[in-house]
């Protein structure tokens, strides 16, 4: 039997071989790659999370603010604590 791919039927383990040989070609990729082409790729990476950002919903856009809101909000108050730990120290 072949798949669609012309590759015949694998085991799981075949699978998850392929896969691991699959991450380890990118990563090699990776290390080999000149500065321009990390910078690259880099850009890439951050026009593709800002394309996600557009995508959201007014829901999602709304629950990530809200996020970075509370994420502020405990590092103003950790920063809080400390302070007051060393006054006391």
């Amino acid at each position: 039997k072949y798949r669609a791919d012309g590759r015949a039927n694998e085991t799981a383990e075949e699978t998850e071989r392929r896969r691991s040989e699959d991450r380890l070609q990118i990563i090699a990729r990776r290390n080999n790659m000149s500065a321009e082409e990390t910078q690259q790729r880099h850009s890439d990476d951050r026009l593709r999370a800002n394309a996600r950002r557009n995508n959201m919903t007014a829901e999602e856009t709304e629950e990530l603010h809200s996020d970075d809101q509370l994420r502020a909000i405990a590092r103003r108050n950790n920063e809080s604590f400390e302070v007051r730990n060393q006054h006391q120290a």
